[in-house]
């Protein structure tokens, strides 16, 4: 990742750590693949599968009762604007309509609205935004009026 990146995904080791607590608790682990070129591991994803409650914004918006989540997904610094990130995302979509976990309506992940970049890459796979944004920091519901947009989140689905 790039220096501005580095506060828009948790670390890796974070991540490891959490699926460790959720296979402990007998719980259904995240899903977390290497995402390699040729032998080098360029990046990783992690990817949930979550049953929604019936007043989510996703369940009311779209109907979802289940949804796979893209919780991280990353392409280290040296390899980015290289098509790496679309190649690996297109694979992991291909992977999550065998359904791994259990049938699902629709792929739900979000981003800081300043992340351009992914943006882009989650539009050129068919991701559409849903309208909802909110503080990333908070959970709080965001407030047009701020002026710092770092901190805004904007959710985005994929229908399956």
């Amino acid at each position: 990742m790039t220096d501005e990146q580095k506060g828009n995904v948790d670390s890796s080791i974070y991540c490891l750590a959490k699926a460790y607590v959720k296979i402990l608790n007998d719980e259904k682990p995240p899903m977390i693949f290497a995402i390699c070129n040729n032998d080098e591991v360029i990046g990783y994803v992690d990817i949930g599968f979550y049953e929604l409650s019936e007043d989510s914004f996703l369940s009311k918006k779209y109907g979802d009762k289940y949804t796979y989540g893209l919780n991280r997904f990353m392409i280290d610094k040296k390899h980015q604007g290289k098509g790496f990130g679309k190649q690996a995302m297109m694979k992991v979509i291909e992977y999550i309509e065998t359904f791994p976990q259990g049938q699902a309506d629709a792929v739900a992940t979000s981003y800081w609205l300043v992340n351009e970049a992914v943006r882009k890459l989650f539009a050129s796979v068919g991701f559409v935004e849903t309208g909802a944004i909110w503080d990333g920091q908070t959970g709080d519901n965001w407030n047009v009026e701020r002026k710092d947009i770092e901190y805004a989140e904007v959710g985005a689905r994929l229908g399956l």
